[in-house]
């Protein structure tokens, strides 16, 4: 009768030990994903930031076409696009948005409304309108 109840219990003992291990797991990878999702969007801002730069300071470019050119409407939230902005004014000395009153604004949907092309912005008059000038 004790060989039974000490097997039942070590039996019991296995089964709570992996479903620990499976929670455990599960927390782990979640973490990993919530790390590894930070870490990329890091480097989508990077890009970003390092094609700006590199347009500032050969002349070809600046501001927000200059922002748009490098990619800006790739980032995925407002917040990525803030960073990205602070980065670029770090590296270059001025704020790439300077000309738009943008505090408390969407940064998302404001980048999402450009429109532009190799030159520049079509629709500058549009977007001063919509979320006025500094």
């Amino acid at each position: 009768m004790l060989e039974i109840a000490l097997s039942i219990g070590g039996l019991l003992l296995s089964v709570l030990t992996y479903f620990a291990g499976v929670r455990r797991g599960k927390k782990d990878r979640q973490e990993d994903l919530a790390a590894a999702a930070a870490h990329e969007a890091d480097h989508r801002i990077d890009r970003v930031v390092q094609r700006y730069v590199t347009l500032v300071r050969t002349n070809k470019t600046g501001a927000l076409h200059g922002l748009l050119v490098a990619g800006v409407k790739n980032l995925q939230s407002s917040d990525e696009i803030r960073l990205a902005r602070e980065r670029a004014a770090a590296q270059t000395g001025n704020d790439p948005l300077r000309q738009y009153s943008l505090a408390g604004a969407d940064l998302k949907e404001f980048i999402d409304a450009c429109v532009f092309d190799n030159t520049s912005v079509k629709n500058d008059r549009e977007l001063l309108e919509r979320f006025g000038k500094k």
